[in-house]
């Protein structure tokens, strides 16, 4: 898959919330700056499975537990969109073949 521009990442982020989140109840707008925690009220489980639906989207791996370890380093509690668009943008391995096991 090509390395998709930032965008394309919000707006497949977005879409992966709808499946994270079926049965909450936020009906504001999202933007890049929202929260996940805070104003999405997701929880930390929740943004693991949103971890996981992102790398089965992409087909790679992306070294999650290393930026939440970072952001707990750095006392930040929660996680902007934004942050998480540059995130996968920064690690996104185009066409290298890290594909996850569908196993």
């Amino acid at each position: 898959m090509a390395k998709p521009d930032k965008a394309t990442i919000f707006k497949d982020i977005l879409a992966t919330l709808e499946r994270v989140g079926e049965d909450w109840e936020y009906s504001g707008e999202i933007t890049p700056d929202t929260t996940l925690l805070e104003d999405l009220g997701l929880e930390s489980i929740d943004v693991v499975v949103l971890g996981e639906f992102l790398e089965e989207h992409y087909g790679q791996n992306f070294p999650f537990t290393e930026y939440y370890t970072e952001l707990s380093q750095q006392n930040k509690a929660d996680i902007r969109i934004v942050d998480l668009v540059e995130f996968i943008y920064d690690h996104f391995a185009d066409g290298a073949g890290q594909a996850r096991s569908m196993g």
